[in-house]
C-alpha cells in the first residue's frame, strides 16, 4: 500500500474492490447463517463465547458491506447525471425487476419448504402475506430494504448536497440506535434508518479520494483492533445493542473497506469478476441447501457437528454456483435469479 491512491479505482473499467467485498461478505453471510443453525440445531449452545462472539461480531458489518456497495454502484453509474423523477421512476421499476423476482421467488420457496417440511425446519413459517410484504425473512429482507431504499434516495450531482445528506443520514442513524429502537415502528422503518447511513456512505465513497496521508495503515489496525476488542469483551454472551452494534461495526467496516480497495487489481480481476458472477445465487440459495443438506444427513443417520457443518457449508457455496451454471445457458432459468441479464439474453437470441 504505497503512496496515494483513488479510494474507489476510478481509472478501472469494474470496481474490483467491490467484487472482493461482496464475495467477503457473502461468505460471512453464509458462515453465519450456517453457525446459526447449527445452534438452533442443538449442537452448539447460545450462551458460549465460541457461538457469541463469532456471530455478533459477523452481523456488525457484513450486510452493512453490501448497502455500501450498492449505494457505490448506484452513484458510480450516474455520475454527473441529472436527476429527474422520470429518470427515477424508471429506475425504481428496473429495480423492481431486478430485486423482486430473487425476493419473491426464494422467500415464497422458503416458506413453502417450511410449510412441507414442519417438522424438520428450526424455524416454523410464519404468515406468507406478512413475511413478503411487511417483516421479510434472512436472508431475503437484504434485497426488499434495498429496493426502498432505491425508491426514496436519489442519485447526485451536487456534491456538496450530497455530503450535507450524509452527515443527515448519520444524526438519523445515531437518533435511531440510541432513542428510536425503542419504540414500536414499522419493520421497513427500522431496516431504512439502520442502513440508510450505509447506502449513502457508498455513494459518498464514490466521490472521495483518499491518500495515504489521510489514512495510514497502523490507524487502520488499531481501528479495528478496538472493534475487535470491543466486541470480544461484550459479546462474550447474548447481547442485544444498538449503539454497541453500530460503534463495533463502524470499527469492523472501515478498515476492511480500506484493505480491499488498496488491492492493485491485475490479473486477478478477471477471476473475481467470475466468481462475484455466483453471489446471487449462493446468497439466495444457501440457507435452502444447508436445511435440505441437514435433513437428508440426520435421516441418514449423519449427526457429527463437524461433519454437519463442512458438508453444508460446502454444499452451499457449490451447489448454487452449478445451479447457476446450469440456469446462465437458458434465459428462462436465469431469470428468477437475474431477470434483467435474462430479458436481455432473451433479446439477443430473438434478433439473432
Amino acid at each position: 500500500m504505497k503512496g496515494s491512491y483513488k479510494l474507489m479505482g476510478k481509472s478501472q473499467k469494474r470496481y474490483v474492490w467491490v467484487d472482493y467485498i461482496k464475495i467477503f461478505a457473502c461468505l460471512l453471510v453464509v458462515f453465519g447463517h450456517l453457525y446459526m443453525s447449527m445452534m438452533a440445531g442443538g449442537w452448539i449452545k447460545e450462551t458460549t463465547r465460541y457461538y457469541c462472539w463469532p456471530v455478533q461480531t459477523i452481523y456488525t458489518f457484513h450486510v452493512p458491506l453490501f448497502f455500501i456497495c450498492s449505494g457505490f454502484l448506484y452513484q458510480s453509474s450516474n455520475k454527473n447525471k441529472e436527476w429527474t423523477l422520470e429518470k427515477h421512476v424508471k429506475n425504481v421499476k428496473r429495480k423492481l425487476l431486478a430485486l423482486g423476482v430473487p425476493y419473491f421467488t426464494f422467500s415464497i420457496i422458503t416458506l413453502v419448504l417450511k410449510i412441507v417440511f414442519s417438522s424438520e425446519v428450526n424455524n416454523q413459517a410464519t404468515p406468507i402475506l406478512r413475511t413478503l410484504f411487511i417483516e421479510p425473512i434472512a436472508p431475503y429482507w437484504y434485497l426488499y430494504t434495498l429496493f426502498f431504499l432505491f425508491c426514496i434516495v436519489p442519485y447526485f450531482k451536487d456534491k456538496q448536497l450530497m455530503k450535507k445528506i450524509f452527515v443527515g443520514a448519520v444524526f438519523f442513524k445515531v437518533l435511531y440506535v440510541v432513542w428510536l429502537c425503542n419504540f414500536n415502528l414499522p419493520d421497513i422503518v427500522n431496516k431504512i434508518l439502520a442502513n440508510l447511513v450505509w447506502f449513502l456512505l457508498g455513494m459518498l465513497i464514490s466521490e472521495i479520494y483518499m491518500s495515504k496521508t489521510l489514512i495510514k495503515d497502523w490507524m487502520n489496525v488499531v481501528i479495528l483492533g478496538v472493534g475487535l476488542g470491543i466486541s470480544w469483551i461484550y459479546y462474550s454472551k447474548p447481547l442485544e445493542n444498538n449503539v454497541l452494534q453500530f460503534v463495533i461495526g463502524s470499527c469492523m467496516i472501515f478498515p476492511i473497506l480500506y484493505f480491499f480497495m488498496s488491492i492493485s487489481p491485475d490479473k486477478e480481476g478477471r477471476f473475481v469478476h467470475k466468481l462475484n458472477q455466483y453471489f446471487m445465487p449462493v446468497y439466495v440459495l444457501h440457507t435452502i441447501i444447508a436445511a435440505m443438506l441437514r435433513s437428508i444427513l440426520l435421516k441418514i443417520g449423519i449427526a457429527n457437528f463437524l461433519l454437519h457443518f463442512s458438508i453444508e457449508l460446502i454444499a452451499s457455496i457449490l451447489i448454487p454456483i452449478v445451479i447457476y451454471e446450469i440456469a446462465s445457458k437458458n434465459w428462462i432459468l436465469l431469470f428468477w435469479f437475474e431477470p434483467v441479464k435474462a430479458l436481455k439474453m432473451k433479446r439477443k437470441k430473438n434478433e439473432n
